[in-house]
């Protein structure tokens, strides 16, 4: 089973994700072969976007919540 495989079966999970320097905490809502989407919580002075879209080949770690 491929990496991408099994992190499908978790969208709609509260995940975290940890990048070089950062964690990254979200609903996990879509996989794809390069990227994983999560949907986050809005930052005050960020973006106005709510999803985060994070490459797979800099994600060090990823935790589930919930599911």
């Amino acid at each position: 089973m491929r990496y991408v495989d099994w992190l499908q079966g978790f969208i709609g999970s509260e995940t975290e994700v940890t990048v070089s320097g950062d964690v990254i905490i979200g609903t996990l809502t879509e996989v794809g072969e390069g990227t994983i989407t999560l949907k986050v919580p809005p930052i005050i002075y960020g973006p106005p976007t709510d999803t985060a879209l994070i490459p797979l080949r800099s994600i060090e770690f990823v935790r589930i919540v919930s599911s």
